[in-house]
């Protein structure tokens, strides 16, 4: 199998030299790793690649067009391994990028595996708040809001795209992410998007307010401009999750 690297890593040319002995790359991914998350254009699998562990991510184009572009680096994964590079120069927490490669099926992201849980799960699987979740609020708060700090937004702030790492919050899939000014309406809908989903899962308001509270101590901003922004793009994303899922949990803003 053709394989060619669009963006350098540490993993590159041992994947490639994999790939080429493969004719078939979702076989190969079966084999390879384990499934993590399969939909309709996208693949991710953890696999250990020369002793590495990492995500592996197939981004499969939808045409020979896209093929075109993907080949050329205009892609989701090539914009994802990018991303992670900038924010992790800028200080901010992302997992490392390991290559990127062009295939005739699309473009296969490679990044280093995390040892820890989305929050989402995290929430699902502790009915009882055995954990200390005003802790854990606030470290996604401030993993928020060094992505802030520095100048971008995520583009898809949901609770499945943050990780609990040890004690730092980890933000991933970064696809999505784009530079935005300070207090921007993208830096905005990245806090509505946290917050639909902890109204959705019903986070206990206490919980919630630790989320905002460390937001705004770690950017300098104060609480109602940073509340009054979200509400806005918060009403539009509760009104299309409503119309798709039905409404579920309670509201956290405009109480």
């Amino acid at each position: 199998m053709n394989a060619r690297i669009l963006r350098d890593g540490p993993l590159c040319e041992a994947l490639r030299s994999e790939l080429a002995a493969t004719d078939n790359l979702r076989h190969w991914l079966g084999e390879r790793g384990r499934l993590l998350k399969q939909e309709n254009r996208s693949t991710v699998v953890l696999a250990d690649i020369h002793g590495r562990s990492c995500y592996l991510k197939l981004f499969a184009s939808k045409s020979r067009w896209q093929g075109l572009l993907f080949r050329f680096s205009i892609s989701r994964a090539v914009r994802g391994f990018d991303a992670a590079a900038r924010l992790r120069e800028a200080g901010v927490a992302a997992p490392e990028p390991l290559g990127c490669l062009w295939l005739e099926e699309g473009a296969l992201l490679a990044t280093a595996a995390l040892d820890g849980a989305d929050l989402k799960t995290l929430w699902t699987g502790d009915p009882g708040h055995a954990l200390d979740w005003f802790s854990i609020m606030q470290r996604c708060a401030q993993s928020v809001a060094a992505l802030h700090r520095a100048g971008y937004a995520h583009g898809d702030c949901k609770w499945a795209n943050l990780v609990l790492e040890g004690d730092h919050c980890v933000l991933v899939d970064l696809d999505g992410v784009s530079r935005a000014s300070r207090a921007s309406k993208r830096q905005a809908v990245d806090i509505a998007r946290f917050t639909l989903n902890a109204e959705e899962l019903s986070l206990p308001v206490e919980y919630y307010d630790a989320f905002v509270e460390t937001y705004c101590q770690e950017t300098g901003r104060d609480w109602a401009d940073v509340t009054r922004a979200a509400i806005a793009p918060l009403v539009t994303l509760r009104k299309r999750h409503a119309h798709k899922y039905g409404r579920r949990g309670h509201e956290l803003l405009g109480r």
